[in-house]
């Protein structure tokens, strides 16, 4: 059986990986958005949404926020 600590491990690295994931996934737009030297019609809001986001699951997989949330 695997134990509790491993599975927060492993759900702490996933969810770094989602949140890399996340955060990368505009890297084309803004390329695109360089090379064209305009910003043509994009709006900052799905942008600045997918930084927090990530930046939740960033902070989600710390290992000093699972230890705090094992003592409640």
């Amino acid at each position: 059986m695997v134990s509790v600590d491993a599975m927060r491990t492993a759900v702490g690295i996933i969810g770094n990986a989602i949140a890399l994931g996340l955060f990368l996934s505009p890297l084309p737009t803004f390329i695109r958005i360089w090379k064209k030297k305009s910003v043509e019609e994009f709006s900052v809001i799905p942008y600045v949404a997918t930084l927090l986001n990530c930046m939740l699951w960033m902070v989600y997989g710390f290992p000093l926020c699972t230890q705090i949330a094992h003592w409640f």
